[in-house]
This record gives structure tokens, C-alpha cells and sequence, in this order.
């Protein structure tokens, strides 16, 4: 076999990618190892946080803000576009301090938000903070808020990126793994798949996310294990995307679905070696304590039922950056990985991806 154009990974990013690609006219095959969707695409809480977590560093954050603010401006359309439904709300997103200590860290992060350029955060005290969502629990001391923040179906917009990909003659082989990658002289030739079989390219795509280094080992890339529950559906409520701290442990939590499901996650996940993050099954106490986030965080919701839990395996770099652009030394060769939200990445690195392999420059850095 022989094509123009490989990406290793069917995840959101991989996806975005070959849809981009595709829209160019480019012959491009997906190989993935599983199924759409299978990794850490399908196993998020589907938080659009244009810039989750407490980044004080105003560089990193100026450059992660750049990517997320043009990743908003494309999710606004991009259902229309692909012609899918991806369950897309924009309705903000809170990161709530459980205690005083918090409650400095998130001022000191808004401060250098703001020192990067950041004209939305919003800082709110107690009181604005539970006049805003109402359901929180008193003990709460504030928090920061973003209004253009949001929520999508990660399946929906990874579905929805392929399918549009494949009216573009895209081709995906599913439970194809791929072995290795193929150079000679300092350029890439393609792909060994597990099988054995060789499938030659001009140019390969790394995707794979916190699966990158496996392919890729220069670049290091560490994965990120998460386990998260998901409750029966309920009405409406005035929850928004959140991020925490309880007892040390980062949490996400109330991204509700349309259908009106809640979703939470991030506490008492035990720490493992790093081959352990790759383990996708869940332990009594990890599944008892993403239940408990309800009634830590909230209060007149703690006989919601819990209808499933998973794991899944997120990216993280040292800087907080993803890893975009070409692989060093190896002509031909790019990777788009290291992606610890990868809903709120997805359609802008697609995008400037293409631009790339295309035309050897991007509309963003």
C-alpha cells in the first residue's frame, strides 16, 4: 500500500487533522490502534477550558491562550461545517478554591493572566461565586471565571471530524496498530504496522498523544491516568465546567451534557509508575471518590445514581505546551501531541497542521 499523506491516531487531534488535510485535496490514510475515539477523546469530561489548570508562567500562558481563543472561533461554526451535531454550549467555566490557600493561588494566576494579555478572566469572591451557581457549597472561598468557556460531546466532535474526513476520500483502518515508523537517510518512508506490513508514505503524522513516545522517543511525552464517573440524566442545572483541588487532588467536574448527564472526575485517582497510566480499569476507591465530588463540592444533589465509570489516559509536558510542528532530524515527520485538554485544541491544531504539511507555514505560531 502506498498513500501521500499518514496520521498515526484516531483521536480528536488525529482526526482534525485528516479532515484538514483532506479539505486540500491530500490523500491521507488513519491508522488506529483501537477505535475512534478509543483513547483520551473518548474518555474526557468534555470541557472546552481554554486554559485549564494554574499556569503562572505569562509566556506559556499568552501562547496556550492564542490557540484556545482560535479554537473558540472555530467550534463556533463547525458544527454547521461538518455537517454533525457535537452537542457544543458555551457557558463558561469556573476554577473554585476549596480554602484560603486556593483562594491566593487563584488570585496570583488571574494576576498573571491578566499580565499576559488575558482581558476575560474574571475574578469572583464567595459570594458572586455561589450567586453564580447557586448549588455550590458555602465552604467555597471564590473563584475565577471565564465566560467563553465551555462543553462539547468529545465522541460527537471526534465522529464528526472523521466522517466529514471520509466524504473527503479519507481512508481509517481501525485495530491497526502501528509498529514503527519508517526512515532511511533522514527522511521518512512511512509505516510498519504490527502485522508486519509496510505501508509507504511521503509524509507521517504522529498523533497518538500520550502514546507519542512509543513511536517517537526523543520527544517525551508523559502519560496522565484519570478516572471519571458519569451520572444518570437530571434537570437542568446551574453547574458550570469546573476545576478544584481536594485534598491535593485536581478535579473536574459538573460538565453537563445536553441529554443532562453530570460528569466528574480527578479524585482519589491513585498514583502509579508510568507504564501504569495506560491501565484503563477502575479500583473501588477511585470510583468512590469521583462520586464524592458531588457532595464535597455541592449540596441537594448527593442521591444523583452514578451509571458508569472509566479510565483513561491523558498528556502532559513539562512547559504545559503540546508538542506541534516537525520532528527534529527526521524530514517529513511531524508530531501533534501532549495535549492535556484536547477539546479545546483539536479544531485550531487540525487546522494549522494542514497549514503546514501544505504550505510549510501557519496562520498561528
Amino acid at each position: 500500500m502506498k498513500t501521500e499523506i499518514i496520521v498515526i491516531g484516531g483521536g480528536v487531534i488525529g482526526c482534525s487533522i485528516a479532515y484538514y488535510l483532506s479539505k486540500e485535496k491530500k490523500e491521507v490514510v488513519v491508522f488506529e490502534k483501537r477505535n475512534i475515539a478509543s483513547g483520551a477523546s473518548g474518555r474526557n469530561g468534555g470541557q472546552v477550558i481554554q486554559l485549564e489548570g494554574r499556569d503562572k508562567n505569562p509566556e506559556t500562558i499568552k501562547k496556550r491562550l492564542e490557540i484556545t481563543k482560535e479554537n473558540n472561533k472555530i467550534l463556533k461554526n463547525l458544527e454547521k461545517e461538518l455537517k454533525y451535531n457535537t452537542e457544543y454550549q458555551k457557558i463558561g467555566s469556573l476554577d473554585i478554591a476549596m480554602n484560603k490557600e486556593e483562594w491566593e493561588d487563584i488570585k496570583e494566576t488571574v494576576k498573571q493572566q491578566k499580565k499576559a494579555g488575558d482581558k476575560e478572566i474574571e475574578l469572583l469572591d464567595k459570594n458572586q461565586t455561589i450567586h453564580l451557581s447557586p448549588l455550590l457549597t458555602n465552604n467555597i472561598f471564590g473563584a475565577r471565571f471565564r465566560i467563553s468557556d465551555g462543553t462539547i460531546n468529545p465522541f460527537f466532535l471526534t465522529y464528526g471530524f472523521a466522517f466529514a474526513s471520509q466524504r473527503h476520500n479519507t481512508k481509517f483502518f481501525t485495530h491497526t496498530p502501528v509498529k514503527r515508523i519508517l526512515n532511511e537517510d533522514g527522511k521518512v518512508k512511512g509505516v510498519e504496522l504490527e502485522n508486519g506490513e509496510k505501508v509507504y508514505s511521503e509524509i507521517v503524522i504522529n498523533a497518538t498523544n500520550a502514546w507519542s513516545s512509543f513511536l517517537c522517543p526523543e520527544i517525551d511525552i508523559l502519560p496522565l491516568r484519570q478516572v471519571a464517573v458519569v451520572t444518570e440524566p437530571v434537570a437542568k442545572l446551574p453547574v458550570f465546567p469546573m476545576e478544584a483541588f481536594i485534598e491535593g487532588d485536581a478535579i473536574f467536574t459538573t460538565t453537563q451534557t445536553k441529554s443532562g448527564n453530570l460528569v466528574a472526575g480527578g479524585y482519589k485517582t491513585q498514583a502509579r509508575e508510568r507504564q501504569q497510566h495506560y491501565d484503563e480499569s477502575v479500583e473501588p476507591i477511585e470510583l468512590s471518590g469521583s462520586s464524592a465530588i458531588f457532595r464535597r463540592i455541592f449540596k441537594g444533589i448527593e442521591d444523583i445514581c452514578i451509571i458508569r465509570s472509566w479510565s483513561g489516559t491523558m498528556a502532559v509536558t513539562g512547559d504545559c505546551l503540546p508538542c506541534i510542528g516537525k520532528y527534529p532530524d527526521i524530514e517529513n515527520l511531524y508530531i501533534s501531541a501532549g495535549f492535556s485538554n484536547g477539546m479545546a485544541y483539536g479544531p485550531i491544531v487540525g487546522k494549522i497542521m494542514s497549514e503546514l504539511v501544505v504550505y510549510g507555514k501557519t496562520s498561528l505560531p
